[in-house]
């Protein structure tokens, strides 16, 4: 099973240090953050903090991340 696999099943135990874009050094917590602020998709979250601009390997997770926050966020509402 890959790393991909297993973290899309625990996305919502993501350790907010996790660096999800190795070229940026972006973490999951930065993500959290910025799906806090309004971004709702990986472009959203590109344009916001420069990720996937480079070798886009980060791109699955990055909206993995994104759906996962933006559904906490709205069933908190």
């Amino acid at each position: 099973m890959s790393w991909m696999v297993k973290m899309a099943r625990g996305v919502r135990r993501v350790n907010r240090n996790f660096v999800v874009c190795e070229c940026t050094g972006v973490t999951a917590g930065r993500i959290e953050q910025a799906v806090m602020e309004g971004a709702r998709s990986f472009d959203d979250v590109k344009e916001t903090l420069g990720v996937g601009k480079q070798c886009i390997k980060c791109r699955d997770l990055i909206s993995l991340l994104v759906e996962s926050y933006a559904e906490d966020i709205e069933e908190s509402v």
